[in-house]
């Protein structure tokens, strides 16, 4: 009897957990636009062992999501700022959400085209006040490559999933058996499935992309940590050989039904290499890099 009640019981907690699979789509029947709030805090640890922030960063933006055949496309729009800290105007990907429009298409994981990012960028650097020395930092056309990535990064990290997926448990042997985890430039150490969250009034799957990444902008990481003053002013010499290697947590929440996001946020813990140039020594530090972004279904004005 004893036997029967403890599995007539668990029957009743697995029941009450909801469906054990979903179905997951890209697909929007008409234009969904969303207001999008993107923040960011850039932190590095002092030679105590103290986090200290350096730069907070936060756009807002509008972005429309529309379907042409099996293509996803996205059209972007920038808002309003409100950074503050050392670095607020200086740190190129989160510049690039200042952009005045950009436009991405897409089918399934794979970015077709993103539109409007670099010709954008170079007018912002144009028209926001600054040093020229910052200026011409920032236009180093390297950079460009780096800006088309991140783009790439967040879209690919948001369709991971596809089809009938767990809500809940660990799934990255089934994303490998899908050939969803060869990505060339990261590397995914687990893909866990959280289960359901409420956001913005909607039914979110919630997931978390636990991988290894480089930094593409070690240099601004740097000057927050020596040039503004966290560390002695001797590490200022430790300015070659720069490179940083990120430990991340990229959580993404999603419209299961439509693919487009409710949430997401990335916990980068840095680890930054940097060289005396005179003296050959190389000197570690830390930092800390957290990224939240909030996608809210904006209502037809009647609605409001």
């Amino acid at each position: 009897m004893k036997k029967i009640l403890c599995a007539v019981t668990a029957a009743l907690v697995i029941g009450g957990c909801g469906e054990s699979k979903v179905n997951v789509s890209y697909k929007v029947d008409a234009p969904v636009v969303v207001e999008l709030y993107a923040e960011g805090y850039f932190s590095t640890i002092d030679l105590k062992g103290n986090e200290q922030m350096g730069t907070v960063t936060a756009a807002y933006v509008n972005l429309t999501y529309s379907n042409a055949g099996d293509t996803l496309k996205v059209h972007r729009d920038y808002v309003m700022d409100k950074s503050c800290g050392y670095l607020k105007n200086y740190m190129p990907s989160e510049l690039a959400w200042r952009v005045k429009s950009v436009d991405m298409a897409a089918i399934d994981r794979e970015v077709k085209t993103i539109d409007g990012l670099e010709d954008g960028y170079d007018s912002l650097l144009a028209r926001i006040p600054m040093p020229e020395v910052w200026r011409k930092q920032l236009l180093n056309p390297d950079y460009k490559p780096h800006l088309r990535r991140l783009e790439k990064h967040r879209w690919e990290m948001d369709h991971m999933l596809l089809g009938e997926v767990p809500t809940k448990g660990n799934i990255t042997q089934m994303l490998k058996d899908q050939g969803r985890l060869n990505f060339a430039l990261i590397q995914v150490d687990s893909v866990v499935v959280k289960g359901f969250e409420n956001r913005d009034h909607r039914r979110c799957l919630d997931y978390v992309v636990y991988l290894q990444e480089k930094e593409n902008f070690p240099y601004y990481i740097w000057e927050q940590h020596v040039n503004s003053g966290i560390v002695p002013e001797q590490f200022k010499k430790y300015n070659k050989g720069l490179k940083a290697e990120y430990q991340t947590q990229f959580e993404v929440m999603i419209d299961p039904t439509t693919g487009v996001p409710c949430q997401e946020r990335e916990v980068k813990v840095g680890t930054h290499t940097m060289v005396n140039p005179d003296t050959k020594d190389t000197a570690t530090f830390k930092s800390q890099i957290t990224l939240e972004r909030l996608y809210t279904i904006k209502k037809p004005e009647n609605d409001e």
